[in-house]
Protein backbone atom coordinates (compact mmCIF):
# COMPACT_ATOMS: atom_id res chain seq x y z
CA UNK A 1 0.00 0.00 0.00
CA UNK A 2 2.89 2.24 0.31
CA UNK A 3 3.48 2.09 -3.20
CA UNK A 4 -0.08 3.35 -3.89
CA UNK A 5 -1.85 5.05 -1.19
CA UNK A 6 -1.87 8.34 -0.29
CA UNK A 7 -2.96 10.01 2.89
CA UNK A 8 -5.38 12.78 2.96
CA UNK A 9 -4.45 16.18 4.50
CA UNK A 10 -7.04 18.42 6.35
CA UNK A 11 -7.83 21.33 4.41
CA UNK A 12 -6.89 23.67 7.39
CA UNK A 13 -5.66 22.16 10.60
CA UNK A 14 -4.47 25.70 12.65
CA UNK A 15 -0.91 25.87 13.37
CA UNK A 16 -1.45 24.26 16.93
CA UNK A 17 1.05 20.91 17.61
CA UNK A 18 -1.20 17.98 16.84
CA UNK A 19 -1.01 14.73 19.31
CA UNK A 20 2.42 13.94 17.60
CA UNK A 21 3.82 17.01 18.29
CA UNK A 22 4.17 18.32 14.67
CA UNK A 23 2.63 21.74 13.78
CA UNK A 24 0.46 21.43 10.59
CA UNK A 25 0.47 24.29 8.82
CA UNK A 26 -2.39 25.23 6.54
CA UNK A 27 -0.99 24.08 3.22
CA UNK A 28 1.37 21.12 3.00
CA UNK A 29 3.52 22.43 0.23
CA UNK A 30 7.14 22.66 1.05
CA UNK A 31 8.34 25.87 -0.09
CA UNK A 32 11.03 26.22 -3.09
CA UNK A 33 13.57 27.44 -0.37
CA UNK A 34 12.98 24.12 1.97
CA UNK A 35 13.42 21.93 -1.18
CA UNK A 36 16.56 23.22 -1.43
CA UNK A 37 18.20 23.44 1.77
CA UNK A 38 16.98 19.46 1.87
CA UNK A 39 18.60 19.06 -1.31
CA UNK A 40 21.57 21.05 -0.15
CA UNK A 41 21.87 19.02 3.22
CA UNK A 42 21.36 15.60 1.09
CA UNK A 43 23.99 16.62 -1.35
CA UNK A 44 26.83 16.48 1.84
CA UNK A 45 26.69 12.98 1.25
CA UNK A 46 26.48 13.19 -2.54
CA UNK A 47 30.19 14.68 -2.46
CA UNK A 48 31.37 11.35 -0.50
CA UNK A 49 29.20 8.81 -2.42
CA UNK A 50 30.24 9.94 -6.14
CA UNK A 51 33.90 11.09 -5.50
CA UNK A 52 35.15 8.08 -2.91
CA UNK A 53 32.74 5.80 -5.17
CA UNK A 54 34.77 6.59 -8.41
CA UNK A 55 38.01 7.09 -6.58
CA UNK A 56 38.51 6.00 -3.15
CA UNK A 57 39.46 2.27 -3.52
CA UNK A 58 41.70 3.32 -6.30
CA UNK A 59 43.21 5.59 -4.17
CA UNK A 60 43.59 2.71 -1.67
CA UNK A 61 45.14 0.38 -3.92
CA UNK A 62 47.58 2.18 -6.15
CA UNK A 63 48.31 5.62 -4.33
CA UNK A 64 48.39 4.39 -1.01
CA UNK A 65 50.11 0.86 -2.28
CA UNK A 66 47.52 -1.48 0.21
CA UNK A 67 47.02 -4.93 -0.51
CA UNK A 68 43.20 -5.52 -2.16
CA UNK A 69 42.84 -7.97 0.69
CA UNK A 70 43.32 -5.18 3.62
CA UNK A 71 41.40 -2.75 1.58
CA UNK A 72 38.60 -5.39 1.50
CA UNK A 73 38.99 -6.01 5.42
CA UNK A 74 39.08 -1.87 6.03
CA UNK A 75 35.43 -1.42 4.28
CA UNK A 76 33.86 -4.70 6.03
CA UNK A 77 35.24 -3.07 9.64
CA UNK A 78 33.38 -0.03 8.55
CA UNK A 79 30.19 -1.46 7.49
CA UNK A 80 29.73 -3.24 10.55
CA UNK A 81 30.89 -0.13 12.31
CA UNK A 82 27.91 1.41 10.34
CA UNK A 83 25.16 -1.23 11.80
CA UNK A 84 26.02 -0.02 14.96
CA UNK A 85 26.52 3.53 14.18
CA UNK A 86 23.79 4.86 12.21
CA UNK A 87 21.24 3.20 14.59
CA UNK A 88 22.84 5.20 17.58
CA UNK A 89 23.41 8.32 16.16
CA UNK A 90 19.53 7.99 14.65
CA UNK A 91 17.75 6.97 18.50
CA UNK A 92 20.15 10.16 20.02
CA UNK A 93 18.59 12.45 17.23
CA UNK A 94 14.88 11.57 18.35
CA UNK A 95 15.95 12.01 22.16
CA UNK A 96 18.02 14.98 21.59
CA UNK A 97 16.44 18.69 22.78
CA UNK A 98 17.57 22.12 22.25
CA UNK A 99 16.69 25.38 21.86
CA UNK A 100 17.84 24.66 18.11
CA UNK A 101 15.78 21.64 17.53
CA UNK A 102 16.20 17.90 17.46
CA UNK A 103 17.85 17.60 14.41
CA UNK A 104 20.11 21.07 13.69
CA UNK A 105 22.10 20.81 16.10
CA UNK A 106 23.37 17.57 14.71
CA UNK A 107 23.89 19.81 11.68
CA UNK A 108 25.78 22.44 13.67
CA UNK A 109 28.61 19.98 14.95
CA UNK A 110 28.24 17.16 12.45
CA UNK A 111 29.55 19.32 9.36
CA UNK A 112 33.04 20.29 10.60
CA UNK A 113 33.57 16.66 12.56
CA UNK A 114 32.66 14.95 8.66
CA UNK A 115 34.83 18.11 6.74
CA UNK A 116 38.03 16.96 8.76
CA UNK A 117 37.41 13.11 8.66
CA UNK A 118 37.36 13.52 4.57
CA UNK A 119 40.17 15.52 4.92
CA UNK A 120 41.96 12.19 7.08
CA UNK A 121 40.91 9.59 4.35
CA UNK A 122 42.39 11.92 1.46
CA UNK A 123 45.89 11.88 3.26
CA UNK A 124 48.55 8.90 1.90
CA UNK A 125 50.19 7.63 4.29
CA UNK A 126 54.48 7.33 3.84
CA UNK A 127 55.06 4.27 1.32
CA UNK A 128 57.30 2.99 3.99
CA UNK A 129 54.51 2.57 6.56
CA UNK A 130 53.74 -1.10 7.19
CA UNK A 131 50.29 -2.43 5.67
CA UNK A 132 48.63 -3.36 9.49
CA UNK A 133 49.75 0.45 10.52
CA UNK A 134 48.21 2.08 7.21
CA UNK A 135 45.04 -0.34 7.80
CA UNK A 136 44.49 1.45 11.17
CA UNK A 137 44.82 4.32 10.30
CA UNK A 138 42.39 4.43 6.90
CA UNK A 139 40.12 2.04 9.23
CA UNK A 140 39.65 4.95 11.76
CA UNK A 141 39.60 7.57 9.11
CA UNK A 142 36.95 5.97 7.23
CA UNK A 143 34.53 5.17 10.90
CA UNK A 144 35.09 8.74 11.04
CA UNK A 145 33.51 9.76 7.98
CA UNK A 146 30.71 7.58 8.65
CA UNK A 147 30.01 9.27 12.22
CA UNK A 148 30.28 12.44 10.60
CA UNK A 149 28.11 11.51 7.56
CA UNK A 150 25.46 9.69 9.73
CA UNK A 151 25.09 12.69 11.71
CA UNK A 152 24.19 14.93 8.54
CA UNK A 153 22.56 12.64 6.53
CA UNK A 154 20.04 10.80 8.81
CA UNK A 155 18.84 14.54 10.30
CA UNK A 156 18.49 15.53 6.23
CA UNK A 157 15.93 12.06 6.10
CA UNK A 158 14.36 12.59 9.25
CA UNK A 159 12.96 16.15 8.11
CA UNK A 160 11.33 15.46 5.50
CA UNK A 161 8.68 13.69 7.45
CA UNK A 162 8.41 15.90 9.68
CA UNK A 163 7.86 18.69 7.53
CA UNK A 164 4.76 17.60 5.38
CA UNK A 165 2.60 14.52 4.93
CA UNK A 166 1.65 15.37 1.90
CA UNK A 167 2.28 11.93 -0.74
CA UNK A 168 3.12 13.67 -3.61
CA UNK A 169 5.43 16.38 -2.22
CA UNK A 170 7.36 14.11 -0.65
CA UNK A 171 8.34 12.69 -3.44
CA UNK A 172 8.74 15.92 -5.28
CA UNK A 173 10.86 16.75 -2.57
CA UNK A 174 12.79 13.67 -2.50
CA UNK A 175 13.33 14.38 -6.44
CA UNK A 176 14.85 17.70 -5.43
CA UNK A 177 17.25 15.66 -3.01
CA UNK A 178 18.39 13.14 -5.62
CA UNK A 179 18.94 15.99 -7.86
CA UNK A 180 20.89 18.03 -5.51
CA UNK A 181 23.06 14.56 -4.42
CA UNK A 182 23.84 14.04 -8.54
CA UNK A 183 24.50 17.74 -9.74
CA UNK A 184 26.77 18.39 -6.22
CA UNK A 185 28.35 14.79 -6.64
CA UNK A 186 28.73 15.52 -10.05
CA UNK A 187 30.45 18.49 -9.78
CA UNK A 188 32.62 17.91 -6.86
CA UNK A 189 33.83 14.56 -9.27
CA UNK A 190 34.80 16.72 -12.07
CA UNK A 191 36.79 19.02 -9.72
CA UNK A 192 38.10 15.95 -7.92
CA UNK A 193 39.39 14.60 -11.43
CA UNK A 194 40.76 18.14 -12.49
CA UNK A 195 43.11 18.56 -9.30
CA UNK A 196 43.98 15.24 -9.42
CA UNK A 197 44.53 14.58 -13.40
CA UNK A 198 45.76 11.56 -14.33
CA UNK A 199 49.44 12.45 -12.22
CA UNK A 200 47.99 11.17 -9.13
CA UNK A 201 50.34 13.08 -6.95
CA UNK A 202 49.44 12.68 -3.26
CA UNK A 203 49.43 16.47 -2.57
CA UNK A 204 46.61 16.66 -5.58
CA UNK A 205 44.42 14.73 -3.47
CA UNK A 206 44.41 16.69 -0.16
CA UNK A 207 43.62 19.88 -2.49
CA UNK A 208 40.79 18.11 -3.59
CA UNK A 209 39.98 17.14 -0.07
CA UNK A 210 40.51 20.42 1.61
CA UNK A 211 37.96 21.90 -1.63
CA UNK A 212 35.22 18.88 -0.72
CA UNK A 213 35.60 19.37 3.05
CA UNK A 214 34.90 23.22 3.02
CA UNK A 215 31.83 22.84 0.95
CA UNK A 216 31.21 20.02 3.28
CA UNK A 217 31.36 22.39 5.92
CA UNK A 218 29.53 25.35 4.36
CA UNK A 219 26.43 23.22 3.35
CA UNK A 220 25.59 21.63 6.84
CA UNK A 221 25.93 25.25 8.47
CA UNK A 222 23.96 26.68 5.99
CA UNK A 223 21.30 24.00 5.91
CA UNK A 224 21.19 24.86 9.66
CA UNK A 225 20.94 28.22 9.62
CA UNK A 226 18.31 28.27 6.73
CA UNK A 227 16.04 25.13 7.62
CA UNK A 228 13.27 25.48 10.24
CA UNK A 229 11.79 22.45 12.28
CA UNK A 230 8.04 22.10 13.03
CA UNK A 231 8.34 19.59 15.28
CA UNK A 232 7.20 20.34 19.47
CA UNK A 233 7.65 17.87 22.12
CA UNK A 234 4.14 16.82 23.14
CA UNK A 235 3.31 17.97 26.27
CA UNK A 236 2.37 14.23 27.90
CA UNK A 237 5.10 12.32 25.58
CA UNK A 238 5.02 8.68 25.46
CA UNK A 239 7.99 6.48 27.79
CA UNK A 240 10.96 6.30 25.61
CA UNK A 241 12.21 2.74 25.03
CA UNK A 242 15.57 1.26 25.18
CA UNK A 243 17.32 1.01 21.72
CA UNK A 244 17.12 -2.86 21.46
CA UNK A 245 13.46 -2.11 22.08
CA UNK A 246 13.26 0.06 19.39
CA UNK A 247 15.47 -1.87 16.82
CA UNK A 248 12.60 -5.00 17.95
CA UNK A 249 9.67 -2.61 16.69
CA UNK A 250 11.52 -1.66 13.76
CA UNK A 251 12.55 -5.33 12.30
CA UNK A 252 8.96 -6.10 13.13
CA UNK A 253 7.51 -3.92 10.13
CA UNK A 254 6.77 -5.35 7.01
CA UNK A 255 7.30 -1.72 4.92
CA UNK A 256 10.12 -1.33 6.62
CA UNK A 257 11.92 -4.31 5.96
CA UNK A 258 10.57 -3.99 2.17
CA UNK A 259 11.40 -0.18 1.44
CA UNK A 260 14.72 -1.09 2.85
CA UNK A 261 15.74 -3.64 0.96
CA UNK A 262 14.97 -1.85 -2.00
CA UNK A 263 17.61 0.79 -0.80
CA UNK A 264 20.08 -1.89 -0.48
CA UNK A 265 19.63 -4.03 -3.47
CA UNK A 266 19.67 -1.19 -6.28
CA UNK A 267 22.17 0.66 -4.93
CA UNK A 268 24.63 -2.44 -4.67
CA UNK A 269 24.72 -2.87 -7.81
CA UNK A 270 25.31 0.82 -8.86
CA UNK A 271 28.47 0.58 -5.96
CA UNK A 272 29.91 -2.68 -7.08
CA UNK A 273 29.86 -1.01 -10.93
CA UNK A 274 31.34 2.64 -9.49
CA UNK A 275 34.06 0.89 -7.39
CA UNK A 276 35.04 -0.71 -10.61
CA UNK A 277 34.83 1.77 -13.29
CA UNK A 278 38.48 3.32 -12.61
CA UNK A 279 40.38 0.10 -13.04
CA UNK A 280 37.83 -0.89 -15.47
CA UNK A 281 38.88 1.80 -17.65
CA UNK A 282 42.83 1.50 -16.80
CA UNK A 283 43.26 -2.09 -17.36
CA UNK A 284 40.82 -3.14 -19.83
CA UNK A 285 39.59 -0.25 -21.93
CA UNK A 286 43.26 0.45 -21.65
CA UNK A 287 42.20 4.50 -21.36
CA UNK A 288 42.28 5.79 -18.08
CA UNK A 289 41.51 9.48 -19.49
CA UNK A 290 37.93 7.79 -20.48
CA UNK A 291 36.81 8.17 -16.89
CA UNK A 292 36.72 11.52 -16.92
CA UNK A 293 34.16 11.28 -19.87
CA UNK A 294 32.39 8.97 -18.45
CA UNK A 295 31.32 10.50 -15.10
CA UNK A 296 29.69 13.21 -16.43
CA UNK A 297 27.89 11.52 -18.90
CA UNK A 298 26.33 8.99 -16.19
CA UNK A 299 25.86 11.43 -13.54
CA UNK A 300 24.50 13.96 -16.15
CA UNK A 301 21.92 11.76 -17.81
CA UNK A 302 20.72 10.54 -14.84
CA UNK A 303 20.38 14.05 -13.76
CA UNK A 304 18.46 14.79 -16.59
CA UNK A 305 16.05 11.90 -16.02
CA UNK A 306 15.11 13.15 -12.17
CA UNK A 307 11.90 14.86 -13.52
CA UNK A 308 10.61 12.37 -16.02
CA UNK A 309 10.77 9.63 -13.24
CA UNK A 310 8.94 12.06 -10.26
CA UNK A 311 6.37 13.28 -13.52
CA UNK A 312 6.08 9.43 -14.28
CA UNK A 313 5.63 8.48 -10.59
CA UNK A 314 2.84 11.33 -10.01
CA UNK A 315 0.87 10.10 -13.31
CA UNK A 316 1.04 6.76 -12.16
CA UNK A 317 3.07 4.99 -8.54
CA UNK A 318 6.10 4.37 -7.44
CA UNK A 319 5.81 1.18 -8.07
CA UNK A 320 5.88 1.37 -11.64
CA UNK A 321 8.98 3.61 -11.70
CA UNK A 322 10.84 1.17 -9.72
CA UNK A 323 9.25 -1.86 -12.22
CA UNK A 324 10.35 0.20 -14.88
CA UNK A 325 13.49 1.72 -14.01
CA UNK A 326 15.35 -1.10 -12.28
CA UNK A 327 14.79 -3.88 -14.71
CA UNK A 328 16.26 -1.22 -17.58
CA UNK A 329 19.09 -0.52 -14.76
CA UNK A 330 19.48 -4.19 -14.66
CA UNK A 331 19.73 -4.96 -17.82
CA UNK A 332 21.99 -2.06 -18.76
CA UNK A 333 24.28 -3.01 -15.96
CA UNK A 334 24.37 -6.62 -17.58
CA UNK A 335 25.44 -5.03 -20.78
CA UNK A 336 28.91 -3.96 -19.30
CA UNK A 337 29.96 -7.92 -19.74
CA UNK A 338 30.25 -7.25 -23.24
CA UNK A 339 32.20 -3.88 -23.48
CA UNK A 340 35.03 -3.55 -25.42
CA UNK A 341 35.70 -0.43 -27.14
CA UNK A 342 35.47 3.46 -25.61
CA UNK A 343 32.26 4.11 -27.82
CA UNK A 344 30.23 1.42 -26.56
CA UNK A 345 31.08 2.45 -22.69
CA UNK A 346 29.70 6.21 -23.52
CA UNK A 347 26.88 4.15 -25.38
CA UNK A 348 26.34 1.90 -22.07
CA UNK A 349 27.32 5.49 -19.94
CA UNK A 350 24.04 6.87 -21.31
CA UNK A 351 21.93 3.81 -21.13
CA UNK A 352 23.31 3.36 -17.54
CA UNK A 353 22.28 6.64 -16.51
CA UNK A 354 18.40 6.85 -18.09
CA UNK A 355 17.88 4.54 -15.12
CA UNK A 356 20.06 5.30 -12.29
CA UNK A 357 17.96 7.47 -9.92
CA UNK A 358 15.37 5.48 -9.63
CA UNK A 359 16.83 2.54 -6.87
CA UNK A 360 17.58 6.23 -4.76
CA UNK A 361 14.36 8.27 -5.24
CA UNK A 362 11.85 5.24 -4.41
CA UNK A 363 12.83 4.25 -1.44
CA UNK A 364 13.88 7.76 -0.46
CA UNK A 365 10.45 9.15 -1.30
CA UNK A 366 8.73 6.16 0.76
CA UNK A 367 10.59 6.48 3.89
CA UNK A 368 8.03 8.86 5.10
CA UNK A 369 5.17 6.90 4.50
CA UNK A 370 6.96 4.36 6.15
CA UNK A 371 6.99 6.66 9.29
CA UNK A 372 3.49 7.58 9.19
CA UNK A 373 2.85 3.93 9.13
CA UNK A 374 5.05 3.33 11.71
CA UNK A 375 3.45 6.20 14.04
CA UNK A 376 0.10 4.31 13.48
CA UNK A 377 1.67 0.97 14.25
CA UNK A 378 3.40 1.87 17.75
CA UNK A 379 2.15 5.57 18.77
CA UNK A 380 5.66 7.11 18.47
CA UNK A 381 6.86 9.41 16.14
CA UNK A 382 10.52 7.58 15.63
CA UNK A 383 12.03 9.54 12.57
CA UNK A 384 15.43 9.36 13.49
CA UNK A 385 16.17 5.73 14.38
CA UNK A 386 14.21 4.95 11.33
CA UNK A 387 16.06 6.98 8.94
CA UNK A 388 19.54 5.65 11.09
CA UNK A 389 18.89 2.31 10.01
CA UNK A 390 17.77 3.21 6.37
CA UNK A 391 20.42 5.38 5.93
CA UNK A 392 22.56 1.99 7.01
CA UNK A 393 21.39 0.37 4.07
CA UNK A 394 22.73 2.23 1.63
CA UNK A 395 26.28 1.98 3.45
CA UNK A 396 25.63 -1.54 3.58
CA UNK A 397 25.68 -1.40 -0.06
CA UNK A 398 28.61 0.24 -0.47
CA UNK A 399 30.23 -1.86 1.96
CA UNK A 400 29.40 -5.03 0.18
CA UNK A 401 30.37 -3.66 -3.69
CA UNK A 402 33.95 -2.01 -1.84
CA UNK A 403 34.55 -5.93 0.02
CA UNK A 404 33.57 -7.88 -3.42
CA UNK A 405 35.56 -5.67 -5.49
CA UNK A 406 38.90 -5.98 -3.49
CA UNK A 407 37.91 -10.24 -2.93
CA UNK A 408 37.73 -10.47 -6.89
CA UNK A 409 41.03 -8.24 -7.31
CA UNK A 410 42.62 -10.56 -4.36
CA UNK A 411 41.22 -14.22 -6.21
CA UNK A 412 42.76 -12.27 -9.46
CA UNK A 413 45.96 -11.72 -8.66
CA UNK A 414 46.20 -8.26 -8.71
CA UNK A 415 49.06 -6.97 -6.55
CA UNK A 416 49.24 -3.56 -5.02
CA UNK A 417 52.53 -0.90 -6.47
CA UNK A 418 55.27 -0.54 -4.54
CA UNK A 419 54.87 3.20 -4.74
CA UNK A 420 52.39 5.60 -6.78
Amino acid sequence: SLFRSSRPVPASCGKRPDHRGIIMEDSERLSLKTKLLLALGQSVEGIWVTVGGYYLNKFFLETCCIQPALVGLIQLGVGLFDAFNDTLIGALSDKTRTRWGRRRPWLLFGGPFLAIAYLAVWYRLPLDTPQEWKMLYYTTAFMSVSVGLTSVRVQITALLPELTRDYNERMNASGFTVVGVNVIGLAFAMIHAFIVGTAHHPSSFMQSAAVCSAAILIFSWTVFCGIKERYVPPANPMPSPGILTELLLTVRSKSFCYVTLMYLAGPTAVTLTQTNIALFCKYALMDESILMLLVPIVQGTALLMIPVWVFIANKTSKRHIYLIGGSLLAMSMAALNFVNSTEAAILLGILIGMPLAVPYLVPISMLPDVVEEDEERTGRRREGVLSGLFTTALKLSVTAGSVLTNLALEQASYVAPSSS
